[in-house]
């Protein structure tokens, strides 16, 4: 049995490396896009674990430190297969689009701003459980890129559908490993308790939450969209 203080490192390399790594060699013609989203989503990472160690979770890290490298690899391989999902199990390739004012690549720092200053306010200001205002981001932010693209509304919704499975299934594997990293780590007195195969139910609201932002992320701040092919998604 692996030590809890390695169990955050190792479902990071054991679990999520491979699956990106999977989808980097796989796509050769995406790596462009994973890249960016991996290295934005693990810049993020860390940045964003101040406010979930405050009320969610306290987990491990190997070094000993409240965030940790772990928080990074996270971000960066979970970012990376969540951006890139819904591409890879339909097959789609881009075309560029060529209105410009569909291209939001000079506002993503804003943006990104923007969502730090909310979650902050929510946490600090109402008390609102850093896990909920994550959820009510993502859900915003959705509906934000989904009012100017409404194209991308399938690649949303079934991206967040697909980003859900994986971390169940990710996560039963996880559990397998480590069953009791949830009671040790998770503060479930500060959410619902709901626990679906051991896992809290907030985890899979935040991952379906992520994949609906995740999966158009690409396409809405560069202005791509994907070929016309066969296929009902």
């Amino acid at each position: 049995m692996f030590s809890y203080k390695y169990a955050y490192l190792l479902g990071n390399l054991l679990i999520l490396f491979p699956a990106w790594l999977f989808l980097f060699i796989r796509r050769r013609d995406l790596r462009k896009e994973m890249l960016i989203i991996s290295t934005i989503i693990g810049i993020a990472g860390p940045l964003v674990e101040f406010w979930y160690l405050l009320d969610y979770w306290r987990p491990e890290t190997f070094t000993g430190w409240r965030i940790g490298l772990e928080d990074f690899l996270f971000g960066f391989f979970f970012g990376g297969i969540s951006g890139l999902i819904y591409e890879e199990l339909f097959g789609k390739h881009h075309s560029k689009r060529h209105n410009r004012k569909h291209h939001w690549l000079w506002f993503i720092v804003p943006i990104l701003g923007s969502a730090i200053l909310l979650m902050n306010l929510m946490v600090s200001a109402f008390g609102i459980n850093s896990i909920y205002a994550a959820i009510l981001i993502f859900v915003v932010t959705s509906l934000i890129i989904l009012y100017f693209r409404h194209d991308l509304l399938i690649v949303s919704l079934a991206s967040g559908i697909l980003v859900g499975v994986i971390m169940l299934l990710g996560y039963l594997v996880f559990l397998s490993l480590f069953p009791e990293a949830i009671h040790r780590w998770w503060i479930l007195n500060n959410i619902s308790g709901i626990l679906i195969y051991g896992i809290p139910a907030e985890e899979l609201m935040w991952a379906f939450g992520w994949g609906m932002v995740a999966g158009p992320m690409y396409e809405f701040f560069t202005g791509l969209k994907f070929k016309n092919t066969s296929g009902f998604l």
